[in-house]
């Protein structure tokens, strides 16, 4: 494999950029993602790809359900509060939304999906988590999404 070769055409693969939330001991962990796709429509289910380790990780290894942030052009506050990592203080400045989940909601992101990881399989340096939809809803109307496109498709 020519790496040097593959890199920027591997960059090339369009994502959108995400933000997943959910709580751990009663904390909220989060963190930007772009490795997500809508997977089946019924039941509706969405895989993302996450690195082990992060923060959220628990959350996504319990069981337990977490929410999935669409961002839109408009979410550069949100974005930038979670692009150094999901620390606690990337929630601070940022209304949420109640919900029967207590999980932390941004009331400014474009779309919330909440979802429940259903299966998971290890990719490479990655797992690859299935997660069933739950609930959700598109909280601003007209906006565009955010999308990423990376220089080199062997880091982020």
């Amino acid at each position: 494999m020519n790496r040097e070769r593959i890199a920027p055409a591997l960059g090339k693969i369009s994502s959108g950029l995400y933000i997943a939330t959910g709580t751990v001991d009663g904390e909220p962990v989060g963190m930007l993602c772009s490795f997500v796709e809508q997977a089946a429509f019924e039941p509706p289910l969405i895989s993302l790809a996450i690195a082990p380790g992060r923060p959220i990780s628990p959350v996504l290894e319990g069981g337990a359900p977490f929410a999935l942030h669409v961002l839109s052009k408009e979410n550069n506050e949100l974005l930038k509060s979670f692009a150094r990592g999901g620390t606690p203080e990337s929630f601070a400045g940022h209304a949420l939304v109640e919900n029967e989940y207590g999980l932390p909601i941004f009331a400014e992101a474009w779309a919330y999906l909440v979802v429940k990881v259903v299966g998971q399989l290890p990719a490479g340096d990655h797992v690859l988590y299935l997660a069933e939809v739950l609930d959700g809803a598109l909280q601003k109307e007209g906006q565009q999404a955010s999308t990423r496109v990376r220089s080199n498709g062997f880091s982020y």
